[in-house]
């Protein structure tokens, strides 16, 4: 396929390097000089994201179109448990009869596509509309494809999603319910936004998109399948799904580079360090390949950590130099490299001439 050669295509483009590189991650591998594009950088959507939410009057019009609105100054700010997602549109695919809006995912403490949760939908399906308040791709103009938005041109061609959605996700929900919230009308539901949990603190998580199908048969809401142009295409159709061919549109081809880590920076009072999870267990859910760790929460921005047994044998000593990140991570690993068995340990934090100490319990 050819790259068009217009301005307004590359615009999107360069606006995409240029916060790529103030964010820090992302994938850019669509954004090759040159000519021509394989399918796999056609279908490609570059992500970014962030620890913070971003700001915008969306808040104050949320019924105008986001093209029409201007990020506020500072526009990105710390708060908790918050991560900024930004993805860059594809006018050529939003302009295809089988396109059906973008799905945000989300994978915690390792990239597994298996476990990946879907957090946002922003879907252009029939039905859906309060779920897409962007501009529309003009078909009519397949030169330019402009986005258009109460009649006029603009630019939104980066979409912003600022993890957990103040308005959450899309689902369905009993009509009516008792006081103790039991379901009383079973066969009668409505579609409502859903509050979704936001990222941990401290936890490495990734974020994918991908694009949503077009709904022509059932309001199925699954992810559009792309097959591979190196098979035969109308075998991929019709048997790709429950088959063997690759999907173009996959979670892992749009993953970010790098992990975030949502933090709500540091603090001084000594008093709110605390472990988390505190008793760790290595069964437990958050303990995922790769993550088998504690961590020391609530950290000024310099401090020392220094770990001991019950006995006050010296285990670890740790040191936290960090401006953005409130945590420390511990691998429950002594110094010699060596896993830490089962017990009861002692920390204690030290920051200047301030110091805070507890308890926290390991189980193998």
């Amino acid at each position: 396929m050819t790259r068009k050669a217009g301005r307004d295509h590359f615009v999107p483009v360069l606006v995409l390097l240029a916060l790529a590189l103030v964010a820090g991650a992302g994938s850019l591998s669509a954004a090759h000089a040159q000519s021509t594009e394989t399918p796999q950088q056609f279908w490609h959507i570059p992500v970014w994201a962030q620890p913070g939410a971003w700001q915008d009057d969306t808040a104050l019009y949320p019924l105008r179109c986001v093209g029409a609105l201007t990020p506020r100054s500072d526009s990105l700010v710390r708060k908790p448990r918050t991560v900024t997602v930004r993805f860059l549109r594809n006018r050529r695919v939003e302009a295809r009869s089988d396109f059906g809006g973008y799905r945000i995912y989300r994978c915690t403490n390792t990239p597994d596509t298996t476990t990946a949760m879907l957090v946002r939908r922003y879907s252009a399906n029939d039905g859906d509309e309060p779920l897409w308040h962007f501009s529309r791709v003009d078909a009519t103009d397949p030169t330019r494809l402009p986005f258009m938005c109460g009649g006029a041109v603009v630019h939104d061609s980066v979409l912003t999603f600022v993890d957990p959605d103040s308005s959450g996700a899309l689902g369905k929900v009993c009509r009516d319910v008792d006081p103790q919230g039991r379901c009383t009308s079973p066969r009668d539901s409505v579609w409502a936004f859903m509050k979704v949990p936001g990222p941990h603190d401290g936890f490495r998580t990734w974020y994918t998109v991908t694009y949503e199908a077009d709904n022509t048969i059932d309001n199925t809401y699954e992810d559009l399948f792309v097959p591979d142009t190196g098979d035969d295409y109308a075998r991929c159709l019709e048997y790709g799904v429950a088959g063997t061919c690759p999907n173009l549109n996959n979670k892992l081809a749009n993953m970010i580079a790098e992990p975030v880590e949502p933090t709500a920076g540091p603090t001084v009072n000594l008093q709110a360090v605390a472990v988390v999870p505190n008793p760790f267990r290595g069964r437990e859910s958050w303990d995922l390949p790769g993550g088998n760790e504690v961590h020391f929460t609530n950290l000024p921005p310099k401090a020392r950590i220094r770990i001991y047994t019950v006995a006050g044998d010296l285990v670890r000593d740790l040191s936290h130099d960090e401006s953005v990140r409130d945590f420390e991570r511990w691998d429950l690993k002594n110094a010699n490299g060596r896993d830490v068995a089962s017990g009861i340990y002692m920390y204690r934090v030290e920051s200047g001439v301030f110091f805070a100490q507890g308890r926290f319990i390991v189980i193998r």
